[in-house]
């Protein structure tokens, strides 16, 4: 039985080899990159031919994406969101909505759509439509990551039951389960 002791800058380890050799092997002589030379199996080389292939194919296969200033989540919610919407608030009425939305999205802070909900007066109808999407902008973005979000999601999935805002919460509620947010 051979017994090593190590030295550390830490510690003092030892080691114990049981029935062997404890000199180290002597050092490779260096070879060239020229003279190696690997073997590799002819099916090993068609599973990477093939893989290859695939990759290749996949890259060539995906579209070119156009530079936006806008982060890419905002852009194809809004416009979905301002489509829903105009017929619901009309065409200006829509574009404060969504300018308002982003406005505190990018704060952080909703309470500016306050103004927006004076702007619709006493039409509740209008007011419970906006109620809903300030809940579901809330939600997309980071509500589904907060605490808040469990209020959030039951607010959006009671809203399809309103005889009222119903059909557009149904519509907002399976973008969200497209998304895999929901």
């Amino acid at each position: 039985m051979a017994q090593t002791w190590l030295h550390g800058s830490d510690h003092l380890g030892y080691l114990m080899c049981i029935g062997g050799n404890t000199t180290p092997d002597p050092p490779t002589p260096d070879i060239p990159m020229s003279q190696v030379s690997i073997t590799i199996d002819s099916a090993v080389l068609e599973s990477f031919e093939k893989l290859f292939t695939t990759l290749k194919a996949q890259v060539e296969n995906q579209p070119a994406t156009v530079a936006n200033n806008e982060p890419e989540e905002l852009t194809p919610f809004n416009e979905f969101l301002s489509t829903e919407l105009k017929s619901h608030f009309g065409e200006e009425m829509t574009q404060i909505v969504i300018t308002n939305l982003k406005r505190s999205c990018a704060i952080g802070d909703y309470r500016y759509l306050i103004p927006t909900y004076k702007m619709l007066g006493e039409d509740l109808q209008k007011r419970q439509l906006l109620k809903l999407v300030s809940a579901v902008h809330r939600y997309k973005f980071g509500g589904y990551r907060n605490p808040e979000k469990y209020s959030l999601k039951s607010e959006i999935k009671y809203a399809k039951a309103c005889p009222l805002c119903g059909e557009l919460a149904g519509k907002l509620y399976d973008r969200l389960v497209k998304e895999n947010l929901i």
